[in-house]
């Protein structure tokens, strides 16, 4: 069961990432939906593949809390960063947590970006890495089969990428903000895959699409879809932190 647990997960996962960061920045490519969610699932596949991070394993009680929080948390429009909270449950560190809390600054980068001119030219190009680091920093996590792997991979992309205009209430982003957002996103992904820790391409795309809104002077995301990125970040801390507690709560008797 547990590879179907991973399955389950990493579509959720990739579901979402493909709903409000793939996206967005996919229409600012000009490269159209059908090549986006090639170029897209070519990144992952590659990324997941090449991985040198270390899949999670869990049991029935990891899998059940963190399908109740994404259910939950959802309700309130809140996406869990369901490879931090997983990440979280089965190794959470000191470590780990500063780099989730202050992941937002790598979107510093996002500004310079911005303000050159000629990366406007790596739009398509920053869309296939910025889904390689996706595969190689998240979707690797879940990779206990390759095969229900791909599958997951196949799904949620179509899915989140098909659903993303209808449902995220974004701007149309520009080739330039576009291929901003995707390195900025890359480098923070970089960054915690050095330490061996998964981030949340959510609130790290989030808060460079509200540096790129104040470079340009142009409203892209409303600033509360950070604010909830980042309670997701903290709701995965704090769940993490009780769910031993949790765990070690008897059953009741029926």
């Amino acid at each position: 069961m547990e590879e179907i647990y991973a399955f389950i997960l990493a579509t959720l996962l990739i579901y979402n990432n493909s709903l409000v960061v793939l996206g967005p920045t996919a229409w600012g490519t000009g490269l159209g939906p059908r090549r986006s969610y090639a170029v897209a699932v070519a990144g992952q596949l590659l990324g997941v593949a090449t991985s040198t991070m270390r899949p999670i394993h869990m049991g029935t009680a990891e899998f059940l809390y963190i399908s109740f929080l994404y259910v939950a948390i959802s309700a309130a429009k809140i996406s869990l960063p369901i490879s931090v909270a997983g990440y979280a449950i089965s190794s959470l560190s000191p470590g780990a947590a500063a780099i989730w809390l202050t992941s937002p600054a790598t979107s510093a980068a996002t500004y310079a970006l911005c303000r050159t001119r000629s990366i406007a030219k790596l739009a398509a190009p920053s869309l296939l890495l910025v889904m390689y680091m996706f595969g190689y920093n998240n979707v690797a996590l879940f990779n206990l089969n390759p095969a229900l792997t791909a599958a997951a991979v196949l799904i949620g992309t179509y899915l989140g990428l098909g659903y993303s205009r209808w449902v995220v209430d974004i701007a149309a982003l520009r080739p330039r903000t576009a291929a901003s957002i995707n390195l900025t996103a890359s480098l923070g992904a970089l960054l915690g895959t050095l330490a061996n820790v998964p981030i949340s391409f959510t609130l790290v795309a989030y808060s460079s699409m509200l540096v790129s809104a104040y470079t340009s002077n142009v409203r892209i995301i409303r600033a509360r879809k950070f604010v909830k990125a980042y309670a997701g970040i903290l709701i995965a801390l704090l769940a993490a932190s009780i769910f031993p507690y949790l765990k070690s709560l008897p059953l009741p008797h029926l």
